[in-house]
């Protein structure tokens, strides 16, 4: 499996403190059959955002322990989305998932539909794909899932979390992902996990659950290929 969205690299955020939880979570996600990763740590106006020296740093610290796990490694942002992103991006100030043309987009939970709709013309009219992390969470989402067929019919992603697939998250976000994956509406999803004892990696958990209630195939497609062409910088 690919994950496309976690928060592994320590010290740059509210995911792994330090470099030892770090190789605990790399250590865990081989365990789950994760073979290559995305590490994307916050960044947010006001509350996560660290140097991308520091964040290259750890990156590299990294990059020959995972190696010796044999998981490959790269680079993004989880990125609060407000009106800067598309320069913030251009920039380089903020990173794309694994320098592709995907971006990983994070909103307020209580962010209203236009505004998701708005940024994310925003971004494709910049050039990016966004990719909506863990939609499961946006009142104005779960309370009009057709929303999300608008979002994906103007070029979006949708991104939902593990836990939330298995009801780790209460049973109305799995409510939610369920109706989205029953009807084709998802198209990747990734662990989002923070440590190595809390918020822990769940994609093996999650692949036996879909498997049961859909099929190889949809497990396939959203743990796999999808999160395959993010990684390659491949396109519909």
């Amino acid at each position: 499996m690919v994950d496309i969205h976690c928060h592994l690299l320590y010290g740059v955020d509210d995911g792994a403190a330090t470099i030892e939880e770090s190789v605990k979570m790399l250590q865990h996600a081989k365990k789950q059959g994760v073979t290559a990763i995305i590490l994307t740590p916050h960044y947010r106006h006001g509350m996560f955002a660290h140097p991308n020296e520091k964040i290259a740093a750890h990156f590299s610290e990294l990059l020959p322990l995972a190696g010796q796990l044999g998981i490959e490694l790269a680079l993004g942002t989880e990125y609060h989305v407000n009106s800067q992103i598309g320069e913030a991006l251009q920039s380089g100030r903020c990173r794309t998932l694994a320098e592709s043309g995907y971006v990983l987009s994070e909103y307020s939970h209580n962010s209203e539909f236009t505004y998701l709709y708005q940024m994310t013309e925003e971004l494709l009219r910049c050039g990016y794909v966004p990719v909506i992390a863990h939609a499961e969470r946006y009142a104005c989402l779960v309370q009009e899932p057709s929303r999300v067929k608008e979002l994906r019919r103007l070029g979006a992603w949708i991104q939902l979390n593990a836990d939330a697939v298995l009801g780790l998250e209460g049973r109305a976000p799995k409510r939610f992902c369920k109706r989205l994956i029953a009807g084709d509406c998802a198209d990747v999803i990734a662990s989002d996990s923070h440590g190595a004892n809390r918020r822990v990696c769940h994609l093996a958990e999650c692949r036996g659950y879909l498997i049961k209630k859909f099929d190889a195939e949809t497990a396939d497609r959203l743990l796999l290929r999808n999160p395959t062409m993010i990684w390659r910088n491949e396109y519909r």
